[in-house]
């Protein structure tokens, strides 16, 4: 057994900021702030599982292709997630969501699996920032 120390890197993003911390086997994890009003790009991991825990705040899940879960059901075709301090999230690769701050709002990921070179693949985005990511996804393609 052995134990190990690392250090966190801190990111400024468009709508907060992120502060990342990764581990030798297969774990990374961020606490993310998230400025009231703001949201991320609507994205999706290929091959990794995301938990999510609110820290603080308010904030929406928008999952457009999850049809049997969520607390309001958009057109039979999408959920949104109602999160608030204590709530989690959990998200299995190829789904996509955006997280949208109701106040300012800080919460934890954990992500767990193989990391894609081109990971999270960015659908959307509020800032403009498609250019130095993939934009089309290529499910089941190796």
């Amino acid at each position: 057994m052995s134990i190990w120390k690392g250090t966190s890197q801190k990111t400024e993003k468009p709508w907060g900021t992120e502060r990342g911390f990764g581990s030798p086997f297969g774990v990374y994890g961020k606490i993310i702030e998230i400025k009231a009003d703001h949201r991320t790009s609507l994205k999706y991991y290929e091959r990794r599982n995301q938990m999510m825990y609110c820290l603080s705040g308010k904030l929406s899940v928008f999952a457009p292709k999850e049809k049997e879960f969520g607390d309001k059901i958009i057109d039979g075709k999408s959920s949104e997630f109602y999160v608030s301090a204590g709530d989690v999230v959990f998200i299995q690769p190829e789904n996509p969501y955006r997280l949208q701050a109701k106040d300012d709002c800080i919460f934890i990921e954990v992500t767990q699996g193989p990391q894609g070179r081109r990971e999270p693949v960015r659908l959307e985005d509020d800032y403009g920032r498609l250019d130095h990511l993939r934009t089309e996804p290529s499910r089941g393609k190796k």
